[in-house]
């Protein structure tokens, strides 16, 4: 790989152009307390280098503005208020600063350090982006330049060399900290093919300028070169030249009318008719991806962003709640998140064919694995009689969709979308497949379309309580929770012997904190249900929650009877490390194993086992190692997920790798600093490495906002903390300001 394109700040020369390959100076050994490592990008104000910071023990990227640029203690101490207002912007699609200061008469600032391509570079290895994927990618970035512009910051410099795909597929903005500079301000700076003309005529940068580039950028991505190639800042020459543009339409008439619209309205000479802020932008490109029918959606374009809504009061240690078809609680990955694949009822049949009746009876009861399997064969069967089975298309979207929820790979949902789409061309007269299709819109946050997608299901069945389900996790998803309730008991008064309509119920009330009425209805869910296994586990994760750890334990039992799956194995295996039965907590952890030998939770209990008998510590670590392998493999197609980062930070600090658990301890805080599961799992691995001090706030934060006292209580690697006075102060603090 290119060592220039893991740059994660742009510097390309502020007067354009490409940057050229000049040879690096020899770097100094040292600015302030970084080691300088490697040179990897430099340009016009400064240069970026591959550093390492002692105090955290990781690499970073340090920016050293050349020398001479900053120019005195009043323009410093700007760029320090600019630095401080851009490190309180947090967005996935933006690395975070993390430091700025000033050594041997150079400013410099700091952030991770990330490796990926610049989309120029990606447009020169690969060609133009398709339409879909520029949209995404335009996307992302206009949500960042929106957290920006909120932050009462400008960028000044948006352009290809200056948006990062990561390893993984996170779209990432770049090169911020220049704007506070006097020659940024009061001068024409900036990349010329990228450049407002209201700049050119000698207005200051603006949101607009910022809006403008963007527009230029989406161009960019799909045409492969700019609607004006300017070679300079020459005032007079690019003001004559504006007029001369050409217009997308011209150069790729091929593209969606929407996309087209939304690049001239970006790109409009006249800052007014432009977008009036980078969220308005945001808006025209979801709406262009939910255009005209279902969205095709496949993972090359499309990187899996599950929403997840957190709740203050959700405290599982080992735990994580995701409902499944119908609302269940699923183990998968040790945390809190939204996850709804939906399941049909009867009122959308209407086919004779045997295998799809068959189909849809197991798909009704998908609270087993195994019928869900079972289901997903028939509707295939069905099929290969009839190809063009539109009912049939739509039920194995949703049993994808349903299966999603207990794996979370990936390719079900490309399945489940592909299976929708497919019934939709087929006949789109059915309710059915645009459910599935808002359900997956929902799960990776995609609200406007998840909307569209519902109210279009609404129109074709007004009465359908499969809608008021689907529409009931979006509320969730958008943090709308009562109106979510609403929904789901509009459902159960519409199809009152539906077992799913009480579990999806049960799951927003638990998210709610109102852990009884939980209760209450999977009780329910259980009756309309007698084999529902997913009632009785998710009847074990809220005692657990209240601390009934035998009674959580009997449960999990019968859940276990009913429906055997790796998952229930290694939630009762963690439910025995609480109650300091290791051996047994082992046992339950390999037989989740043999079931799922991918289960990276499943090794990361076994490890936690092994650990706290104090009996096996080589087995403990190789246990952990396995964990890191898997959850390594899982962050590849969940990079931003920061409840893996911190599991990951937490396994690193079993095994003593402190720079790797540092670095995304920090990676999963930056994600999500108020996630009681984050805290939690980042103080636990602070506290392994001896980092008290930076366990202390952590640990404080999330017992206070309601991670699982006692499973805090019962873990022996914090007893220590737990009887540190400063832990207690921390703690007093922290409930004093929550009253």
């Amino acid at each position: 790989m290119d060592e220039r394109t893991n740059i994660p700040m742009g510097l390309a020369p502020t007067l354009g152009g490409e940057q050229a390959d000049l040879p690096a100076p020899d770097p100094a050994p040292a600015w302030g307390s970084f080691t300088l490592l490697a040179r990897v990008g430099h340009g016009g104000f400064g240069e970026v280098y591959r550093a390492w910071d002692p105090h955290l023990q990781r690499e970073v990227a340090l920016k050293l503005l050349l020398p001479g640029v900053v120019g005195g203690d009043a323009e410093y101490e700007a760029m320090l208020r600019e630095a401080r207002a851009l490190a309180s912007v947090r967005h996935p699609n933006i690395v975070p600063v993390h430091g700025i200061d000033r050594h041997y008469g150079r400013v410099g600032f700091w952030t991770d350090f990330v490796r990926g391509k610049t989309l120029a570079a990606l447009v020169s290895e690969q060609g133009t982006f398709g339409a879909r994927e520029a949209a995404l990618i335009g996307l992302d970035v206009a949500r960042a330049l929106s957290a920006v512009h909120r932050a009462g910051l400008l960028h000044r410099d948006i352009k290809a060399e200056n948006v990062m795909r990561e390893e993984g597929g996170r779209i990432l903005l770049m090169d911020f900290g220049l704007s506070a500079l006097e020659q940024r301000q009061n001068n024409i700076a900036g990349t010329p093919n990228y450049m407002a003309p209201e700049l050119f005529a000698g207005g200051r940068a603006s949101a607009a300028a910022d809006i403008y580039a963007l527009g230029v950028l989406l161009y960019f991505l799909v045409a492969g070169e700019y609607p004006l190639r300017l070679r300079g800042l020459n005032t007079r020459d690019a003001l004559e030249a504006f007029p001369k543009r050409k217009p997308l339409m011209d150069v790729r008439p091929d593209l969606p009318e929407p996309l087209l619209r939304t690049v001239a309205t970006a790109m409009d000479e006249d800052p007014a008719k432009r977008f009036q802020s980078a969220g308005q932008l945001a808006n025209a490109l979801a709406e262009s991806l939910g255009t005209n029918g279902p969205v095709e959606m496949t993972a090359a374009a499309t990187p899996a962003r599950a929403s997840r809504t957190s709740a203050k009061w959700l405290i599982a240690l080992l735990l994580t709640l995701v409902p499944l078809a119908g609302g269940g609680l699923a183990w998968y990955g040790k945390r809190a998140r939204t996850s709804h694949p939906g399941v049909l009822g009867p009122s959308a049949m209407g086919a004779t064919n045997d295998d799809l009746q068959k189909g849809q009876e197991l798909l009704l009861r998908s609270y087993k694995q195994s019928d869900l399997a079972r289901a997903v064969k028939a509707f295939q069967s069905a099929l290969a009689t009839d190809p063009g089975n539109a009912l049939a298309e739509a039920r194995l979207g949703a049993a994808y969709l349903a299966q999603h929820g207990y794996t979370h790979d990936p390719k079900l949902l490309d399945m489940a979308t592909d299976a929708s789409n497919q019934a939709v061309k087929l006949d789109s007269e059915l309710a059915a497949p645009y459910i599935t299709l808002a359900r997956i819109a929902a799960l990776q946050g995609k609200t406007q379309l998840a909307t569209q997608q519902i109210k279009t299901a609404a129109e074709k069945e007004p009465r359908s309580a499969e809608v008021h389900e689907a529409r009931g996790e979006l509320y969730e998803a958008q943090g709308r929770t009562a109106d979510a309730l609403d929904e789901y008991r509009q459902a159960s008064v519409l199809d009152p012997d539906d077992w799913r309509w009480p579990m999806s119920l049960g799951v927003a009330e638990f998210r709610q904190g109102n852990i009884d009425e939980a209760i209450r209805q999977w009780q329910l869910g259980a009756q309309k249900a007698p084999e529902n296994a997913m009632a009785y586990y998710d009847l074990s994760i809220a005692h657990r929650q209240l601390g009934r750890i035998e009674e959580a334990r009997q449960e999990m039992g019968k859940a276990i009877d009913l429906d055997p799956t790796a998952q229930k194995y290694a939630a009762l295996g963690s439910l025995l490390l609480l109650q300091g039965k290791y051996d047994e907590a082992a046992e339950m952890e390999k037989k989740a194993i043999d079931l799922n030998p991918k289960s990276y939770d499943a090794y990361g209990d076994l490890g936690t086992a092994y650990l706290w008998s104090e009996k096996h510590h080589d087995d403990a670590i190789r246990a952990y190692r396995k964990a890191i392998e898997l959850e390594q493999a899982e962050r590849a197609e969940r990079p931003h997920d920061s409840g893996l980062l911190a599991i990951l930070a937490d396994n690193y600090a079993d095994v003593g790798d402190a720079g790797k658990s540092g670095t995304y301890a920090r990676q999963a805080l930056g994600l999500d600093a108020d996630d009681p599961f984050v805290n939690y799992k980042t103080g636990e691995a602070f506290e392994t490495l001896g980092r008290r001090d930076d366990a202390i706030p952590l640990i404080a934060k999330a017992v206070v906002n309601g991670y699982n006292a006692f499973e805090f209580e019962h873990n022996p690697q914090l007893a220590g903390l737990r009887g540190d006075p400063k832990f207690a102060s921390a703690l007093r603090k922290l409930q004093s300001k929550k009253k």
